[in-house]
């Protein structure tokens, strides 16, 4: 089964995704407290434009689109690695199955 982007082959949620998450939270929870864009920032030791652009996002699926559709040089090739990890294939050393 291939992962969807938020989660890894195994099916725990990726760090980065995770990550995000929890910044946009911290943020919010921060500006539910009146506290300013910069003194967020600087709390959360995060850039004032990381804090805007998470604090202006009303879905965090917003700040995961580029996390989760980024191409990478595996692309191409992951059919093929699924289907040798169905057939057993776990060690690149193994040979070619018939």
């Amino acid at each position: 089964m291939a992962p969807d982007g938020t989660k890894d082959v195994n099916g725990c949620p990726r760090r980065i995704v995770a990550g995000i998450r929890e910044r946009r939270q911290a943020v919010h929870e921060l500006l539910s407290h009146g506290c300013p864009l910069r003194g967020i920032g600087r709390d959360l030791q995060l850039d004032y434009y990381t804090v805007r652009r998470h604090a202006r996002t009303p879905d965090v699926d917003d700040l995961l689109v580029k996390v989760t559709s980024r191409r990478t040089l595996l692309d191409d090739f992951t059919p093929y690695i699924y289907k040798r990890f169905a057939e057993g294939c776990h060690n690149v050393g193994q040979p070619d199955l018939p």
